[in-house]
């Protein structure tokens, strides 16, 4: 099946997926796609198990898609363009961020999309570990940590179309925004380099030292992504047509997209930083005229692209073979997760508390960590991990277990945290009510 075909039936399904959740689920908008997609994957599987219907052109189809290059891709100039998907969502969704709000929560934004996915990982896998030392199962501590970094990033694509629908307080959103936004690229980079490290010479990374490399690849994403946002901002600076516009926005996320992979720098950090400086434009910032057309643009690509990557997210069901252990060790890593992050959080929340910097509740915090959905980043890391990559017990693939308990994960975080995050958000909300209101009685009481 060429490109033309396939990009014709995701979009055709993500259509009619769309307009049956619209018309009869009425569920938010990418979890509904996505259960249509998880119902034709189970009913090809157990259609398949009888012998009723071959499966396999449906197989096919998924695996044709390269899930892992439509989001990740690869490094040089044989991966120019891939990853692009990724990028597209990230610079769409930065465009439309208040950057004063960022600027605003940068210290604990920087903490949690970099110490945060490292500690997160790491905390991950340390649980992970006692748990599977309990149960005498055997393990290598390194390729815990790699998974762990696969799980670690909190999807901006999944988390931030649900914050919209939420009434979480402010400050919650934009530190879940901010963080989102940026720890997609970083844990690429951290997966990227544990691959490196596990397996010398897998990536052809053109750095001596993993660590050298992560921060050269972040820092040059960064200086990257200012330089073509600034260039963006200059050529759009003098004019007020939005179709000219468009075009100069759309040429800098493509121009990213061609040379990132060759420097090489990380494409999704890049898309970020580029979409937050080419956002603080006072065309783009005041969002009326034509600045109002191009951000409404990007927001029928974000949501358009969402859509299909949720739908994608469902048909990767096809491409596995669960075992029973596999997935009842998936399930309890969800809690270990939730643990995880909840560590990260509390300890930056602590600081800043004992330092009588922060407003925010510890039910906030608990907010925040209930916002960790885990999405298609994750799967595309998993899906791209080596084959020469053995477990100790039966020295098979670790990809293969590794992509089950992945897929599993981000279908379960999505539906079960992502339908009750609304429902959670007002709890937070009304506790915060009560309590503004307590103190504001007690101080109207102290001064009567």
């Amino acid at each position: 099946m060429n490109v033309y075909a396939i990009v014709t039936v995701v979009v055709t399904f993500t259509a009619l997926s769309g307009w049956i959740n619209a018309r009869f689920l009425k569920l938010p908008g990418g979890i509904g796609v996505m259960l249509l997609g998880l119902f034709v994957s189970g009913g090809l599987m157990f259609a398949n198990l009888f012998n009723w219907l071959d499966d396999s052109h449906a197989i096919q189809l998924v695996k044709s898609l390269h899930f892992d290059k439509l989001l990740i891709g690869g490094q040089g100039k044989e991966s120019v363009g891939e990853g692009m998907i990724l990028g597209l969502l990230l610079f769409a969704t930065a465009l439309r961020i208040e950057p004063s709000a960022m600027a605003r929560r940068f210290g604990v934004i920087t903490w949690l999309s970099t110490m945060g996915v490292i500690l997160t990982a790491l905390m991950t896998a340390l649980m992970l570990a006692g748990l599977m030392t309990l149960t005498g199962t055997p393990f290598t501590f390194t390729h815990l940590l790699l998974f762990g970094a696969i799980l670690a990033p909190t999807d901006a694509v999944a988390v931030i179309s649900m914050l919209k629908r939420t009434s979480a307080p402010a400050r919650v959103r934009e530190v879940i925004a901010g963080e989102s936004l940026f720890n997609d690229g970083i844990s690429i980079v951290l997966v990227l380099f544990l691959i490196a490290y596990l397996v010398p010479g897998s990536g052809d990374l053109p750095y001596a030292n993993w660590w050298l490399g992560f921060i050269a690849e972040t820092g040059g994403a960064i200086v990257l992504g200012i330089v073509m946002g600034l260039m963006a901002r200059f050529l759009i600076r003098s004019i007020r047509q939005g179709s000219v516009i468009v075009l100069i926005t759309v040429s800098a996320i493509l121009l990213i997209g061609m040379i990132a992979p060759s420097i090489p720098v990380s494409t999704p950090v890049c898309a970020v930083v580029a979409g937050l400086v080419l956002g603080r434009s006072s065309v783009l910032s005041q969002g009326k005229g034509d600045g109002g057309l191009v951000i409404g643009f990007w927001g029928l690509v974000e949501s358009s692209l969402t859509a299909m990557l949720f739908l994608v997210i469902g048909l990767e069901l096809l491409t596995v073979s669960f075992e029973v252990e596999t997935l009842m060790w998936s399930l309890a890593v969800i809690p270990i997760l939730l643990i995880a992050r909840y560590i990260s959080l509390f300890i930056p929340w602590l600081v800043a508390w004992l330092l009588g910097r922060t407003r925010m509740s510890l039910d906030e915090v608990g907010l925040m960590t209930w916002c960790g959905l885990r999405g298609g980043v994750s799967i595309a890391m998993a899906i791209a991990l080596p084959f020469t990559i053995v477990t100790k017990e039966s020295n098979e693939p670790f990809r293969t277990s590794v992509l089950v308990a992945t897929i599993v994960i981000v279908i379960s975080t999505i539906l079960f945290q992502g339908l009750t995050l609304e429902r959670v958000a007002r709890v937070v909300q009304r506790r915060a009510d009560r309590r503004a209101a307590a103190n504001a009685a007690a101080k109207a009481a102290a001064n009567s």
